[in-house]
């Protein structure tokens, strides 16, 4: 099978009809159609079972998945690095989880545009899949929470801070500080995604004073935890820049734990910065710098 006949199998596979694999190449149907053909003949053997007007794959075709998906992921990859080396050293490919690509790139990249024009990329996951897509070339650089990184991807402090508790508005606190115990008696407590280190690190804060603790609601986004908590569905634990967001329609309590949050860079070890990467990074320190969270 060639490129354009991988490229045809996949958006078939993943659409599942003929009219959907055409929307997405932006091509006629009768074009996949020969494509398909064209690749059964040549197989030998059946790629799909037509069934009133159905494709279903068959067996062949639901072993070759796998290996188009590894092949339509690289074949992605290169033509990000092509966009990047026709683009030249000002184009930066940044990655961030949702909430600090809203709060901290943004800015950042106005000023570095007021002394050289550049243009990005932003992509945002959690710490996982930034390192993933460092070592696969789709990313320059991430800034992460936590300071730990897998291997072949170097990790650099930038911050840290403390992560504090939200609560409803409604909710009495006699303090500006609780402890984990008295947030455990208050309400239940959101999770954070446990793939994530603030996830990991709530999950381990909440089980260290309670091991039987059971998450009734657990979410991956640190803004859906903060929706939640001012509908009332309990009380959460964050980082300073979720909270600074929500401050206006949370309590926002210090925790008595005084639990850290690091803010790391993040790059792989194959792929050097760049001169325009490194200037962003200097401006992004000097801005937490001037603009600190809660230390």
């Amino acid at each position: 099978m060639n490129l354009r006949q991988i490229e045809v199998f996949y958006a078939v596979m993943k659409s599942g009809s003929v009219s959907g694999a055409a929307r997405v190449l932006h091509v006629s149907q009768p074009n996949i159609t020969r494509v398909l053909a064209h690749t059964e003949l040549q197989l030998g053997f059946p790629l799909f079972h037509r069934h009133k007007g159905r494709l279903i794959p068959s067996e062949q075709a639901e072993a070759l998945l796998p290996e188009a998906e590894k092949l339509y992921r690289q074949v992605g990859n290169l033509q990000s690095l092509t966009s990047k080396l026709q683009k030249g050293h000002s184009h930066l490919r940044i990655g961030a989880p949702p909430i600090l690509s809203t709060n901290l790139i943004p800015p950042i990249l106005a000023k570095l545009y007021q002394s050289s024009p550049v243009s990005a990329e932003i992509s945002t996951g959690n710490q996982n899949e930034l390192c993933d897509a460092l070592l696969e070339n789709q990313l320059d650089f991430a800034i992460s929470f936590g300071h730990t990184a897998p291997p072949r991807v170097s990790s650099q402090e930038l911050e840290k801070a403390k992560m504090v508790a939200l609560l409803p508005e409604s909710y009495a606190w006699h303090s500006n500080s609780m402890s984990i115990p008295e947030l455990l008696d208050v309400a239940p407590v959101i999770g954070l995604d446990a793939r994530d280190p603030l996830g990991q690190t709530v999950k381990h804060m909440v089980l260290k004073h309670q091991p039987d603790y059971h998450f009734q609601l657990s979410v991956r986004s640190y803004s859906t935890a903060a929706e939640l908590v001012i509908q009332g569905m309990g009380v959460t634990i964050v980082d300073p820049w979720t909270a600074n967001n929500y401050q206006d329609k949370v309590r926002v309590i210090s925790l008595a734990e005084q639990v850290p949050v690091t803010i790391s860079l993040l790059f792989a070890d194959h792929s050097p910065l760049s001169s325009t990467a490194n200037q962003f990074i200097e401006l992004l320190c000097q801005y937490l710098k001037e603009n600190p969270a809660q230390r």
